[in-house]
């Protein structure tokens, strides 16, 4: 069977539009998740009642912080890790697969580990990394 070069087209640019509908969707809902945090003296405080997906190990959740990103990790029992939600390659947006071990980059799928170093590029700069403290159901994150 011979497809014509017009019908190809029409059918390819077809379902590249639909992927592209379905990602811009998904990026749409991805943002209205993002928690809008006020700074304090240059810290972010997050209450944790207020967070169930952080109180879980293998949690993780999205914060605007003044004009920053930020995501945090609850990726065990022990340790809560902060990040800029800016991947280093070309700035999207990362998240975290807990049950994978690494956050994803939306835009090109560098991954980078619970520390933040690149694990697959293209990135070549781990993320930046915020200090963090837990007292107890407050966590503070350091942006300066």
């Amino acid at each position: 069977m011979e497809i014509r070069r017009r019908a190809f087209l029409k059918k390819t640019g077809a379902t590249l539009a639909c992927v592209c509908l379905a990602c811009g969707e998904a990026l749409e809902a991805a943002e209205k998740n993002i928690t809008q945090y006020a700074v304090e003296d240059s810290n972010l405080i997050i209450d944790l009642s207020k967070h169930p997906n952080l109180k879980e190990a293998g949690g993780s959740e999205t914060f605007h912080a003044g004009k920053k990103k930020i995501i945090v990790l609850h990726p065990d029992e022990k340790n809560y890790k902060a990040f800029e939600n800016k991947c280093t390659h070309m700035g999207g947006r990362v998240s975290y697969r807990p049950k994978d071990g690494f956050m994803q980059c939306a835009l090109h799928g560098s991954r980078f580990d619970t520390e933040g170093r690149v694990v697959r590029g293209p990135a070549q700069k781990p993320l930046t990394e915020f200090r963090t403290s837990l007292d107890k159901d407050q966590l503070t994150v350091y942006l300066s």
